[in-house]
């Protein structure tokens, strides 16, 4: 019995469901060339139907629709009975409507099944029995080697097992996956030996879980064959997506794991939206209503049509005897003749016109240019239309803040080393306290480089420092997972140099910048500069980083595009170029160096610092004090030589000079008599207005200056950092502008560069030194760990573990010995996160041996475990990240979005209550939710954090509640962070529910995306029926993207699984005013006057045939002819509703943009509301009171109204009836719309010009089909009377209409209800609910 499962599940593919629900495959797939291989595996189907199934499937999904299924009865009823009206009039606007709505869904059904072939019949190279050959992708089968070249699309799941690259890594995209543009790292399986094509298939057996929605784990292993039967675990940087594509990685060969419709993108592409708009819940009360309306008025005209039989007809001698009997059969024919002549009060065409309406509503929104990004080319995308008009009716919105808030677009700001605080500045670090520059030579100097006894001049605690910075942006220069996108070094060099021409002779500077490039940074430069003024002429003498002294000639190349060879690199040769100003007098002398500075060799100076070698080819001092000289003779420097001779060429300056500052602060050292000394200057006034001191304009210092800047800018993009988070990149990039620049790693041999950011252009430089670590494992990141962790070994031969992550979770394990300083960098990240900044602690420490192999064991074992993998990994992290010895924190700045401030502050305007849903820590989001109008400046700021009980949150709570109630008028905010949240969550969520919503503004910090939906699905549950729209950016707002009722999502730096899984989607979150504020103003107006006018006419339309049954001994005869039957909802009455419906707009686009206020008029689906809609049912009675009995007089006292005096048929009296309604109620839609185009009117009076036509074509063709109305029309058409009657009654209809639209904006009277004492009670409940202490 095994043999025949294992047999009937090999003919299915190579794959075998274990006892656990795993799955064993073949690498190389069946081996019984006997059996023919199964086709269609990997297929993909986003279809619905198939040609056989498309009939009966559709048509039970239409008559899922109350409405729609009614229609059916109706008409199989009067099929049945003796209808009194033709069954044609039932069947044939249903068969319209259900052809219609079948149409449209199979032709996008067609759409999709096209697009599907596309994909299924595209070439795949597979290896089969050794050798290539390509089959279409729906064939591949799980265990088919395949074949992946560069840039193309993986069609399948699958195990990398080969790749070209030397290092058995795979580069990819996964843009079609999350939407990250950024390059992903796989590597081929760890000790997978090498086999040649023919023998792949003999490697073993793939053993993994079933597949799961997950795009970011994976567990399996390989079981290799062979003697020593090796198990080699998988996981997900091991494995190729379906979906992602191959990029700088020339082939791979992978075995195919998942497949077809069990690939992880096919079952996150199986999303399924069940969400419906709110005005459902209006429209189908109104249908019960209608419902019970019809069956009050047929059982009631039924009751009445016996009374007559028994009472009234017996009297009449001329109608004959009554029958005296009376049965079951005839009960049903009285009953249900009435039920299909009244059937048409449920209006059948209302949800297919609603769902047109939506569907080009939807167009609209995405053709709106003011909802189009222009950088990247993105419009509006809608993809649930039929949520549109729930725009319009949101209440609390939930955002995110990364991404959405701010433009996840990081810049480094400031940092906090060794309990110092520093900020950033491109090139340097300033010192908070002493304001000195600090660039990375600095970092170089330690104190066992320049012993205290031989240079009194440094400061123990500072030479101390700078080891610590040096070693902290070591530690930000490897501990990441950022990619060197360009390839490799001398790629981005080539590029670089490329970007770079030959600079022509010219009197200027080589590039001119205008004063906006000028910044403060530039200006610091010029202050207090250190370009080595050394070998400053042409021809001047320099020594070759190999100690051979060589004259060179000035060169300009970027230090940043040494190579490591030494100066194998083309240099561009350099003219002499002269800069001088109009002002000063131009200069022939020519200074030479010293001679002796020929024989003066460049030593590197290597010292250890915390275990890590530094070297400095060049030692600049820093400049921290300014210094003038007061004559144009040349000054002995600090560091000179006893005998007086400057390693290079010397010359006076004046201010913004090279050379003109001290190595040391005032005190350090005894000035020289001729030097004079002031502080810094704030401006750069003096250097202008001091010939005398200056040699060259100052501009062109602080061109240079950002000139260099722009080098290294231009070398960063050039590289190309790819990374998985903003912040790490921009870290990296922090690094790189310091002078540690990150290159790339080689078989995970991380490679920093070390270049001095500032050097003099015209001389020649050192070879910059290179650093190299091993990596050894990554800890990756995860939104439980909130940290990561490298392993690292150094040249040394020492393994070093670096971990970054939120400061919460890295200091708790950190050493004892760090105690102090994790006290003093926790308040420095305090100060940063009041500042909005986005905040990171850093911490390493020294592995032993002996502890590393056992991690190594530990992790070994936890990898091969098939079951609990990922807990035991972390477990197994938790144990070597610990104990580590804190370096600092990183503040990291993420801007604000355009516009954001003013959009949010509109939203509020708007009565919509914001609620930010963050991960960040309170201090951070707080400032953010200050600087961009979340939280209002004056409001009241209530904190709820570290709440660990019930107890606790009530008293939060009940406090909280009553500062709202004391504070009436006041605004009042709400911060609470995760951990409270949980409590609130779990143990008191109502409470916290019916408290929060009273806030002006909810802030929620330190949230994992399980708590956002949470929050959501809280405020749905609320009682006072709340309608939600949460919008954000990444894949951790998904989950509260689809949880509330309108998802919205933005597509930005974090991917677009949130765009694709969100109901709307635009590139901006300043997109979202105009979104709410008038497209979603618009919509609701729209559906509402849809919706009331579809009830209105129907309910004209049949009120005058329940007044005639009354004139008829409610013989349940219809008045009308069956054609106007058929044809009122579907031709005379849904052109201009469906028009208007589309295009009504009560304001402007400008007034709802500027008046936020006037998005409270739609909220709650107010116009919906019960007092809306009897309005509209009363003015329908009216109408049709008006036309019947208007009509039925004019026949009655005088029927000759024929132009060649005769009395009129009765068909003219249905037909007059049927003419007169059509322009009534055409005209009344008129009269209720806002926005008048000539469309519109064209459209209104195009549909009263239908009726005319196809009722003269219907009355000139002699049909004994229904009621004779042959040449009835015709004589209506020519008789004068009629005309006038027509126009009287329209005015009669139209004037209390009129009149009351008139008062209203005469006497600005905004809003009125048939139940005044209704609405007084409630609002005095609320009120007294407010106020209740």
């Amino acid at each position: 019995m095994g043999k025949f499962f294992e047999r009937l599940f090999q003919k299915r593919g190579s794959r075998v469901s274990t006892a656990n629900d795993w799955l064993q495959i073949q690498i190389g797939g069946p081996q019984d060339v006997k059996k023919k291989r199964p086709k269609g595996q990997n297929r993909i189907k986003s279809t619905k139907y198939t040609l056989i199934t498309f009939l009966p499937q559709n048509l039970l999904e239409q008559f899922r629709r109350i409405a729609n299924f009614y229609f059916l009865v109706m008409t199989i009823i009067s099929l049945l009975i003796d209808s009194p009206v033709s069954p044609m009039t039932s069947l044939l606007p249903l068969v319209f409507v259900i052809a219609v709505t079948a149409a449209k869904q199979g032709y996008e059904d067609i759409l999709r099944y096209r697009t599907d072939n596309v994909v299924n019949s595209s070439p795949v190279t597979v290896i089969r029995d050794g050798k290539e050959a390509i089959i279409k992708s729906q064939d591949v089968i799980p265990g088919e080697l395949i074949v992946v070249e560069r840039d193309c699309d993986v069609p399948c799941d699958l195990v990398l097992l080969r790749s070209t690259d030397p290092h058995g890594k795979c580069f990819i995209t996964t843009a079609n996956l999350d939407g990250e543009s950024n390059l992903k790292t796989l590597m081929v399986p760890r000790d997978l030996p090498t086999v040649d094509l023919p023998e792949m298939h003999k490697l073993g057996m793939i053993e993994c879980e079933s597949p799961t929605t997950d795009l970011y784990s994976f567990n399996g292993k390989i079981e290799l064959k062979g003697g020593d039967g090796r198990v080699l675990p998988l996981s997900a940087e091991n494995v190729l997506l379906r979906g992602s594509r191959v990029k700088n990685t020339e082939c791979v060969i992978g075995c195919a794991v998942y497949t077809g419709m069990i690939s992880k993108l096919q079952l996150n592409s199986r999303l399924t939206r069940n969400k419906n708009a709110s005005s459902e819940t209006y429209i189908n009360r109104f249908l019960i209503v209608i419902l019970l309306a019809l069956i009050a008025i047929v059982t009631l005209l039924y009751f009445l049509k016996r009374y007559n039989e028994l009472f009234v007809i017996p009297k009449l001698t001329y109608l004959g005897d009554a029958t005296d009997s009376y049965s079951v059969k005839q009960f049903l024919q009285d009953y249900l003749s009435f039920l299909i002549l009244f059937n048409y009060l449920i209006p059948i065409s209302l949800y297919v016109t609603i769902e047109l309406q939506r569907v080009i509503g939807s167009w609209f929104m995405e053709w709106d240019l003011e909802l189009y990004e222009n950088e990247t080319d993105q419009p509006c995308v809608v993809n649930t239309s039929n949520l549109n008009e729930e725009l319009g009716q949101i209440n609390i919105l939930f955002s995110d803040k990364t991404g959405t808030l701010t433009k996840n677009e990081m810049n480094f700001q400031q940092c906090s080393i060794n309990g110092s605080k520093f900020h950033f500045k491109k090139t340097r670090l300033e010192d908070e306290e002493t304001k000195a520059l600090l660039d990375i030579n600095r970092f170089n100097v330690s104190l066992l480089l320049h012993p205290i006894t031989s240079m009194p001049f440094l400061n123990v605690t500072n030479d101390i420092l700078q080891a610590s910075q040096r070693v902290f942006f070591q530690a930000l220069s490897i501990c990441h997972t950022v990619q060197v996108a360009s390839g490799s070094l001398e790629e981005a060099d080539a590029g670089t140099a490329k970007r770079e021409p030959v600079t022509a002779i010219k009197s200027g500077p080589p590039e001119m910048y205008s004063i906006s490039d000028i910044t403060e940074e530039s200006h610091n430069a010029s202050q207090q500069s250190e370009l080595n003024v050394s070998h400053t002429i042409d021809n001047s003498v320099s020594a070759h980083p190999n100690g051979v002294s060589s004259t060179t000639t000035s060169s300009d190349v970027n230090p940043l595009l040494v190579s490591d060879d030494g100066y194998g690199v083309e240099r561009r040769k350099r003219p002499v170029v002269v800069k001088r100003s109009p002002n000063f007098a131009r200069s022939n002398r020519m200074h030479n160096a010293a001679a002796s500075d020929q024989n003066v060799s460049q030593t590197d100076l290597n010292v250890a610092t915390n275990g890590v070698a530094d070297a400095t080819p060049n030692f600049r001092p820093i400049s921290l004090q300014f210094r003038r000289s007061t004559s144009e003779k040349d000054l002995q420097q600090s560091w000179e030589a006893p005998n007086g001779q400057a390693p290079g060429h010397r010359r006076a300056h004046s201010y913004g000079a090279p050379n003109a500052y001290l190595t040391s602060p005032v005190t350090a050292s005894t000035p020289p008599a001729s030097v004079l000394f002031r502080s810094p200057s704030t401006t750069s006034r003096e250097s202008y207005a001091a010939p005398t001191f200056t040699r060259q304009p100052t501009i062109l210092v602080r061109a240079e200056s950002q000139r260099r800047k722009n080098e290294i800018r231009d070398f960063i993009f050039t590289l190309d950092y790819q990374a998985s988070s903003p912040d790490e990149k921009a870290l990296v990039e922090a690094c790189a502008n310091l002078g540690m620049v990150y290159t790339g790693d080689d078989d995970e041999t991380l490679r920093v560069r070390i270049v001095p950011p500032h050097m003099d252009y015209k001389r020649p430089f050192a070879k910059p030194r290179e650093e190299t670590f091993q990596r050894l494992h990554v800890l990756e990141f995860t939104s439980d760990r909130k940290r990561m962790s490298v392993i690292v070994r150094d040249t040394e031969g020492r393994r070093w573990i670096y971990t970054k992550g939120a400061e919460s979770y890295v200091f708790p394990l950190c050493a004892n010995s760090s105690a102090d300083l994790v006290t003093k960098t926790d308040a420095h990240i305090s100060d940063f996160a009041r500042l909005g900044l986005r905040t990171l602690a850093i911490a390493r420490r020294l592995i032993g041996e002996e502890e590393y192999q056992d991690f190594l064991v530990e992790l070994a074992q936890a990898n091969s475990s098939l079951e609990n993998r990922k807990q035991l990994s972390e477990e197994c992290y938790a144990k070597i990240e610990s104990n580590l010895d804190l370096l600092g924190a990183t503040a990291v700045e993420d801007a604000l979005q355009d516009d954001v401030a003013d959009t949010l502050v509109s939203l509020q305007a708007a009565g919509i209550k914001i609620w930010v849903l963050t991960g960040d820590k309170v201090e951070t989001a707080l400032n953010i939710a200050l600087s961009c109008g979340h939280i209002p400046p004056d409001a009241k700021k209530y904190f709820i954090v570290d709440c660990k009980n019930r107890e606790e949150m009530l008293l939060h709570l009940n406090a909280l509640d009553r500062e709202i109630i004391f504070g009436i008028g006041q605004q009042c905010a709400l911060l609470i962070d995760g951990k409270s949240l949980g409590v609130a969550l779990a143990e008191a969520s109502s409470e916290f529910r019916d408290v929060a919503v009273k806030c002006t503004a909810v802030l929620c910090c330190r949230l994992s995306p399980l708590q956002k939906s949470e929050v959501v699905s809280l405020i749905k549950s609320s009682n006072e029926n709340y309608n939600t729209a949460s919008i954000g950016d990444g894949a951790n707002d998904v989950s509260m993207i689809q949880e509330a009722h309108v998802g919205i999502g933005i597509m930005g730096r974090e991917g677009r699984q949130a765009a694709r899984c969100a109901d709307f989607a635009f590139a901006k979150f300043c997109m979202l005013k105009r979104l709410l504020l008038v497209h979603g103003h618009y919509h609701s107006v729209r559906l509402s006057l849809l919706v009331l006018y579809f009830f209105y006419k129907n309910i004209v339309f049949m009120g005058i045939m329940f007044l005639f049954q009354f004139h008829t001994l409610f013989s349940s005869s219809s008045v009308y002819d069956s054609l106007f039957l058929t044809l009122y909802n579907v031709i005379y009455t849904s052109l201009p509703i469906l028009f208007i419906a589309i295009s009504e707009k009560p304001y402007t686009e400008e007034k709802l943009m500027r008046t936020p206020q006037l998005y409270k008029k739609n909220t709650d689906n107010k116009q919906l509301h019960w007092p809306y809609f009897l309005m509209w049912v009363l003015f329908a009675i009216y109408h049709s009171v008006i036309i019947f009995y208007f009509a039925f007089c004019l026949f009655s006292y005088n029927n000759v109204i024929l132009n060649y005096g005769q009395t009129v048929a009765f068909s003219c009296f249905g037909t007059l009836l049927m003419w007169t309604v059509v322009v009534v109620v055409n005209l009344k839609l008129w009269l209720e719309s806002m926005y008048l185009s000539f469309w519109y009117i064209f459209t209104i009076i195009i549909s009263i010009v239908g009726f005319i036509v196809t009722t003269v074509i219907y009355n000139v063709i002699n049909l004994d089909y229904d009621t004779d109305i042959y040449w009835a029309y015709n004589n209506l058409l020519a008789s004068l009377p009629v005309w006038l009657w027509i126009t009287l009654t329209c005015v009669a209809c139209l004037v209390p209409d009129y009149t009351i639209r008139m008062l209203q904006r005469a006497l600005n009277i905004k809003s009125f209800s048939i139940f005044p004492g209704k609405q007084r009670q409630l609002k005095m409940r609320q009120k007294f609910e407010s106020t209740y202490l």
